[in-house]
């Protein structure tokens, strides 16, 4: 089934006929008799043609109501609707509403186009045999409502379109500034012509217009009439234009191709003009309700979740392809580390060959370089002792070193797991003179300091003793004043 292709299917009076549209052609129609054999018939013509269907309409049993209403919106318009429908269009399925105009002033009401199909006899048979073989419908429409579009290059504000229909009839639409108000269907007699039944009935519907005040007085009544070029003049030579009513010819073969139609009009008969502009534009109001488009509304469905399937084949796929060329990337990506890795491993060997040989293992010697480590925490260089001592006594040019001494202190450990190493700092505060405070205050931002740089540091004796206990006393002008001895402990930590 292409997604492209659609039955149409046309009824009129005691006619019933099925073709199929693909790409702006149409195929050769079926004929379906009126009785239960050609509704089997009918069926069998389904079970081969599952395209979506169109049902195009052209009886006489079609009314036409116009009337004003409020505007309105949401379920307060569709009960407005419903209400309208009861009271017209009880006995029959087959209506619908559609807002023509909205007046521009004052309240702003609706100017609304009711029409239903009155003999739902005439369809339902039909019907019921599309949904029994559940073709998904998408549409009932009469002829008169998709007629607009053959009025777009027309300038008229009134204007009569007269189309003949082979099995149906003459077929007279009534648009006023391009709104649809009434449409009336002839049927021919065998014993008129085409161009006898247009010269007859055009000043009947005239006369009901006139009726009706339509167009008003001063204005003209534009007819067209779409026929073929062989019957133009046959039927200019039965009508004359007068100062009310003004003929003008639409060619069939012309409006085909303004549709794109790939069809060939022998003769005046629209039917297959009409199934084509049905094809390719439908109009979005039609006869019918949710029950008749149920399995049009599942085939949707199914086309969208197709859609979603092939999009996330191609979503997966494109996925697929990105994780390819990522992965081909990552391979060229690594064959330089592998290479390199394995030139590392080869240099390992080459090393480890030049080992001597041993009979201790491996396992033995790493304990072993693992203890050695330990046991150089408890025994410390020297270096690694006083480099902090050494470095803030290079900032500290008023302290003079006398005495530097260190023994190892497993009581002073805490919290490192190894022995503490003590230092026992001898030393002397050159200057010292007699401004004491100034002199202490140098003395405390050089503990300080070596607190920063990680030692705990404890002054065991200072130039002054400012204890409680302690007393001051010496000659200001003694020689003696004018340096400090001090002596601090320091205890240095091993880090981990």
């Amino acid at each position: 089934m292409s997604l492209t292709s659609k039955t149409l299917l046309f009824l009129c009076a005691e006619h019933f006929q099925a073709c199929t549209w693909e790409s702006g052609k149409l195929s050769e129609p079926q004929y379906f008799t009126n009785d239960s054999a050609g509704r089997d018939q009918f069926s069998e013509y389904l079970k081969q043609h599952r395209n979506p269907a169109f049902l195009l309409v052209d009886v006489i049993e079609e009314d036409f109501r116009q009337e004003t209403v409020p505007h309105l919106t949401g379920g307060n318009r569709r009960a407005l609707i419903a209400r309208k429908f009861e009271q017209y269009y009880r006995n029959t399925l087959f209506r619908q509403a559609r807002v023509m105009h909205r007046q521009p002033d004052g309240r702003r009401d609706d100017e609304m186009l009711f029409s239903a199909l009155t003999n739902p006899q005439r369809i339902s048979p039909w019907l019921d045999t599309l949904l029994n073989n559940k073709t998904p419908v998408i549409g009932i429409h009469s002829l008169p409502n998709i007629s607009l579009p053959l009025l777009k290059e027309i300038n008229s504000d009134h204007v009569l379109l007269l189309s003949w229909e082979k099995h149906a009839g003459l077929r007279q639409t009534y648009f006023n500034k391009k709104r649809l108000h009434f449409s009336r269907l002839t049927p021919i007699n065998s014993n008129n012509s085409f161009s006898e039944s247009v010269a007859i009935e055009t000043p009947r519907t005239q006369q009901y217009l006139k009726s009706l005040s339509l167009p008003s007085p001063g204005e003209i009544l534009d007819v067209y009439i779409i026929c073929h070029a062989n019957d133009k003049m046959a039927i200019e030579s039965r009508l004359q234009s007068t100062p009310e009513l003004h003929y003008s010819y639409l060619d069939i073969q012309t409006l085909g191709k303004h549709l794109k139609a790939k069809s060939d009009y022998q003769d005046s008969d629209a039917t297959k003009l009409f199934l084509h502009l049905l094809a390719v534009k439908p109009p979005s109001t039609h006869y019918a309700n949710s029950v008749h488009t149920h399995f049009y509304l599942l085939w949707q469905l199914r086309l969208i979740l197709y859609g979603f399937a092939v999009t996330a084949a191609l979503v997966s796929i494109l996925w697929s392809g990105l994780s390819v060329l990522e992965g081909r990337s990552y391979v060229s990506e690594t064959e330089p580390i592998l290479s390199q890795a394995s030139k590392l491993s080869l240099q390992a060997d080459e090393i480890k060959s030049k080992f001597p040989v041993t009979t201790v293992p491996a396992v033995d010697m790493k304990t072993a370089v693992a203890i050695t480590r330990k046991l150089s925490y408890y025994s410390p260089l020297p270096e690694e002792i006083l480099m902090n001592l050494t470095s803030v006594l290079d900032k500290f040019i008023r302290i003079r070193t006398d005495k530097i001494s260190w023994q190892s202190s497993a009581a002073d450990s805490a919290p490192s797991a190894y022995p503490a190493q003590v230092i026992t700092f001898e030393g002397e505060l050159t200057d010292f003179g007699t401004d004491y405070r100034n002199a202490l205050a140098y003395l405390d931002e050089f503990q300080q300091a070596l607190t920063q740089h990680g030692y705990a540091v404890t002054a065991q004796t200072l130039p002054l003793d400012l204890s409680p206990k302690g007393s001051i006393s010496g000659d200001l002008q003694s020689k003696s004043n004018k340096t400090g001895q001090f002596k601090l402990k320091l205890i240095w930590r091993q880090k981990e």
